[in-house]
Order: C-alpha cells, then structure tokens, then sequence
C-alpha cells in the first residue's frame, strides 16, 4: 500500500506573551504540575498496559522535568477539561487543545505546536477517488462522522452532495467503514492517521487536511510564569530537535 504523507506542519513557537502582572488562583502544588488531559485520545494521550502514552505525555513529562516538577496526569471529558483548568483542578490543559476565539476569552494559550485539522479515512481501493478536496466535496457518498464534533460539523458545512451518519465513537465509525456501510470517515488529523495503521492494509489516509486548526496547551491567565516556562521549553525543543522527535514517534508519516 502506497503511503500519503500527512500534511500535519510544525509550527515554530518562539513568540512569548508579555506578563499580565497578576496573581495564579493557586501555584502548582509543591513538587507538581497537574496535567489535565482526555484519557482516550491517542495518539495525543492514552492509556496501555496501565501507563500514561502519548504526544502530550511525553511533552508534559519533559516539561515537569525542566521546571523540576513531578507531572500528574488527570483525565477529564474533552468537555470538562475548561472547567477543570479555571477551578485550579490542573494547572495546564495539555489535550490537543485547538485556539479558538472562544476558548481565548477564557484562557490563554502557550505557542501552538502542531497544526492539524480534520482528515479523511478511506477503504485503501478508494484512495484515487479521494486524493483531492475537489473530489471530496463533490462525490454523493456516505461519509461517517463522530456525533458532535468537529468532522460533523465540518462535513455538514462543506460536504453539501454528501449524506452523513454520525456514530458515537471512532472504533464503531471505522468499523462501518471497512464493512461498506459509509464511504469515508471525517476525524481528527491524529487520530485519523493513528487508526489507518492499525487497520492497514484495508484503510487508508487521504493527503488531505480539512479544516485548519492550531493546537496548543491552555493556562488561566493568571499564571503568566507556567505559560512563559511553557513557551522557553517548546522554543528550545524546536530548536534542538526534541518537539519534531517526540511528534514523529507518536504521529508517523512517510512520503
């Protein structure tokens, strides 16, 4: 099977935000950084054989041990992880976050480190149907979609010739895929690679990225510190190479 590469670009994150000149709700408990995270999200942050693996695991570990912190990894529902940040139940929300305009009114953000989207999975035979967003768009196909979320909203928004049937999980959504029952799956860039390795050869990723976000991890912004920490770690991560490392571990691409 031929491999597309996945258009996921690094981004550079050297601009620091300036200090706000005020106080944290609470500093990190002593010794600590409490990573707020989503449990299931590979291959941002997940469980296996009962340790914490991941993109953001590994980031949230090299960025304890450069503040000399022990990371504390507590996992929340994507849509409890905000609330979780501004109560003072972690001190960073490191969960493939996107910046939104919404989330900026009650958050700050570090410097993105990943740019992502949305991504189409498709059966492996299908690929030279599905290897341009002109094609996409305008196919009359059945296009699965995780209720809720992003894809769903980007596939009602922009696959108007499409039908789309929403599932409540990726599993069960590439499981339809492969018996025929849709003709392509919408899901998050990552996680959509992620799951084309572990049903290859029969599915595929198509070189294609919907729906442009930049991902990056979430402070209250009274902790000025932590974020302007957060930013000096991924400035000298990009420049010695270890952010690009710890990415291509976790999200594999080969042209």
């Amino acid at each position: 099977m031929r491999r597309w590469r996945l258009p996921i670009l690094l981004l550079l994150g050297t601009a620091l935000a300036g200090a706000l000149g005020c106080r944290s709700i609470r500093a990190p408990t002593v010794g600590t950084l409490l990573i707020g995270v989503r449990a299931d999200a590979p291959p941002l942050c997940f469980r296996a054989k009962g340790q914490w693996q991941g993109v953001e695991v590994e980031l949230g570990r090299a960025l304890a041990a450069r503040l000399n912190l022990q990371p504390v990894f507590k996992a929340y529902p994507a849509e409890d992880l905000t609330d979780a940040l501004l109560n003072g139940k972690v001190d960073v929300i490191m969960a493939g976050l996107p910046i939104t305009p919404e989330k900026r009114l009650l958050m700050d953000f570090a410097s993105p480190y990943l740019v992502s989207g949305q991504a189409a999975i498709v059966r492996t035979p299908d690929l030279p149907h599905a290897n341009t967003l002109i094609k996409i768009r305008s196919a009359r196909i059945r296009i699965g979609v995780l209720a809720d979320s992003p894809g769903a909203e980007y596939a009602a928004r922009y696959f108007t010739r499409a039908t789309r049937q929403p599932f409540p999980d990726a599993a069960a959504a590439v499981d339809a895929l492969r018996a025929g029952q849709v003709d392509l799956v919408v899901h998050d860039a990552p996680a959509a690679w992620w799951l084309t390795l572990r049903h290859a050869p029969h599915l595929a990723l198509a070189p294609v990225l919907f729906d442009r976000v930049e991902l990056a991890w979430a402070f209250r912004r009274s902790s000025v510190g932590l974020r302007e920490s957060a930013n000096q770690a991924l400035a000298a991560w990009q420049q010695d190479g270890t952010l690009a490392a710890i990415l291509r571990r976790w999200v594999p691409f080969s042209s």
